[in-house]
């Protein structure tokens, strides 16, 4: 669109081109917030009137030039937002609009108080970077952490609080929590944030989030910004993209869509579906879809098995693009899940986008987990079984992030979930119903209540020990089913085992097989955490094994008491702890109760708590149970090459 030249209150007026997106003249493209009101004056365009939105009247009048026309791409004029094909089809290419554009202009809205000590405090920041980094030269590696950058850095906020102060609302401002403006910055070649006259590279501005991070008081706050500081690391000069989960890199990528949606749960869309169609020009699948033909999942990527499935993964990559370079419209390889379609409702794309992640290969139910009910599963409109993307999360996933194999195994199966009436093309003869094989573990017996932990909150740890065990933390002596004393048993499953050490050590598991060794070392991590807690509150005095208790403080001795409350934290927020009929101890969903059967499923990282009905199961949530071999497969193992428990076939409905 051409914006006519103009000034202060002159009517907002402009014309719209057709043109080549590949091959037109230089263009800037506008990344905003749409915003709920219209705007008391329409803007002329081509003779007629369209209705905007305030935020788009005040940016196009700050952005219009004073005697010249101003190219500008803007969502809201450029695409027929009432024509639903057309929408359809327009956000096909919006990766394409941002990438080829001069420059993308992030406009932040009107000025605050103290807007412009911020836009002067960033470039500051940014200038010690620098120069930093060209001290350093070139980056190929992550660099390690300069002490005297950060020193230097932690004095400029230390004497500027006041900024600080200000700096953290204004990342609070709706862009920062918008899921169309992630796609819009990552692909763009140069993005500008824009408050009125104001204007500083958006790099820049997003290089001080880490200091607006580390001040967040409640449990998810941050993560969002979490987010822009992961995609303003993504952008630095030298950096390749980010680290991978498997050994082939996308390019335009910044991950695969699971991850996507882990990374992007708390941003906002107007439309519930853009949650999911907003990622698909940024991700493994959506901009490689034989991706979800090819993955697989190896514990040894150097085999020889593991090497012939890569190359075969490259071969078939490079013939979908081959074919895709024959001519127009032809999109080899990719599922109809993966093409942005607005004539289907919410519950249709967010029922056939989890069908098509479990079927794809190499069929995990990762995406299950990321299923959060927040209100009654059965007075619900959707299927228990699908996660509902436009609600924030409301606890840290256990089974989505790489760790556990608790429904897989380390036979050669070439899939992993047994899914049944679920054609990776095509429909379901029961949409609605999820027919999956897996196993029943036990029943739960009882529940605490539910573990609301703020960030600078004790966690109620012998709260809820006094709940499910009905004695004295301090004093009372139980073992758990493996032998070892009750209270470690308790404390280790409110960490989530090995998961709980790994986070507060900064350690990521790969979506790939989990390593051995880092399983091994974490585990031992995890017992010595609890070990530090749980002698911290015994009483010597009344304890009378003091083998056992020499035993413990031994093991204390190589653990971390705040680093064992930060994964309690983390894992058991939002949860509740739960006991089973057979002794089992865990960690579930919120909306866990008594009766709630646990179970196992094929292609599943942990178990998951279902409720019987007469003649199907709701689905609750995943939870986390501590047996090690449970959560890393080896009973899955019994059952698939054995038989050592039945076989059953669930229908969640």
């Amino acid at each position: 669109m051409l914006v006519f030249a103009g000034s202060g209150s002159d009517p907002l007026v402009c014309s719209l081109t057709v043109v080549d997106i590949e091959d037109t003249l230089p263009y800037e493209a506008l990344s905003y917030v749409w915003g709920r009101d219209l705007a008391s004056r329409p803007l002329w365009c081509d003779g007629g009137l369209i209705q905007i939105r305030p935020n788009l009247d005040t940016a196009l009048r700050f952005l219009r030039l004073p005697s010249q026309a101003r190219r500008l791409w803007v969502d809201a004029i450029c695409i027929d937002q009432g024509n639903v094909d057309e929408r359809t089809r327009q956000v096909q290419y919006m990766r394409l609009v941002y990438k080829h554009a001069a420059r993308t202009i992030v406009w932040l809205g009107l000025k605050s108080p103290g807007t412009d000590e911020i836009f002067r405090l960033a470039q500051v920041v940014a200038e010690i970077k620098d120069a930093d980094r060209e001290s350093n030269g070139a980056l190929s590696q992550p660099p390690k952490v300069d002490l005297p950058e950060l020193d230097i850095i932690t004095e400029i906020f230390k004497a500027n609080i006041e900024a600080v102060h200000r700096l953290t609302d204004f990342f609070n401002r709706d862009y920062f929590v918008r899921i169309w403006c992630v796609q819009e910055v990552v692909v763009s070649r140069w993005c500008v944030a824009k408050c009125e006259d104001l204007e500083i590279n958006f790099m820049v501005l997003l290089s001080t989030i880490i200091n607006v991070n580390m001040r967040r008081t409640s449990m998810f706050a941050g993560r969002p910004l979490e987010f822009w500081n992961m995609i303003y690391m993504l952008k630095q000069p030298g950096r390749s993209n980010l680290p991978r989960v498997s050994g082939h890199a996308v390019e335009g990528s910044v991950g695969s869509l699971e991850n996507l949606l882990i990374g992007t749960r708390d941003f906002l869309a107007t439309d519930a579906r853009d949650k999911i169609f907003s990622l698909l020009g940024i991700s493994d699948e959506g901009l490689m879809p034989v991706l979800a033909l090819s993955k697989v999942m190896h514990a040894d990527r150097n085999s020889l098995s593991a090497r012939f499935l890569h190359h075969a993964q490259r071969a078939l990559t490079s013939v979908a693009q081959r074919v895709n370079n024959l001519g127009p419209g032809i999109d080899f390889g990719r599922n109809q899940v993966l093409k942005a379609d607005y004539t289907k409702n919410v519950v249709e794309v967010y029922r056939d986008f989890t069908r098509f992640m479990m079927r794809k290969s190499p069929r995990m139910l990762d995406i299950l987990s990321h299923v959060q009910h927040v209100d009654n599963p059965l007075s619900a409109s959707y299927p228990s079984w699908i996660p509902k993307w436009f609600q924030p999360r409301s606890a840290s996933l256990i089974g989505g992030i790489g760790c556990f194999l608790a429904g897989l195994c380390d036979g050669h199966f070439p899939y992993f979930a047994v899914l049944h009436d679920s054609p990776l093309s095509g429909k379901s003869i029961r949409p609605d119903i999820l027919s999956l094989d897996g196993y029943h573990i036990d029943r739960v017996k009882s529940v605490s209540q539910l573990m609301n932990i703020g960030v600078l909150e004790e966690p109620p740890i012998e709260a809820s020990w006094d709940h499910l065990v009905g004695t004295p933390f301090s004093t009372s002596f139980h073992t758990y089913r493996n032998g070892e004393m009750l209270q470690m048993a308790f404390c280790k499953s409110l960490a989530a085992g090995c998961l709980g050490a790994a986070l507060h050590q900064g350690f990521q598991f790969s979506h790939s097989h989990p390593d051995n060794n880092h399983r091994t070392h974490f585990t031992r991590q995890n017992h010595s955490d609890a070990a530090a807690y749980v002698t911290s509150r015994l009483d010597p005095s009344a304890f009378s094994y003091p083998e056992a208790l020499a035993s413990l403080r031994e093991a204390a001795s190589s653990g971390s008491l705040s680093g064992y409350v930060r994964a309690v934290q983390a894992f058991s927020y939002n949860r509740k702890v739960y006991l089973t009929q057979n002794g089992f101890l865990g960690i579930g969903p919120s909306l866990m109760n008594e009766g709630d059967e646990i179970c196992v499923l094929f292609g599943g990282r942990v178990p998951f708590a279902l409720r019987r009905m007469p003649d199907h199961h709701i689905f609750i949530g995943e939870t986390y149970l501590y047996d090690e071999d449970i959560m890393w497969g080896k009973l899955t193992e019994g059952v698939r090459f054995r038989n050592q428990l039945p076989t059953v076939t669930f229908e969640i409905r």
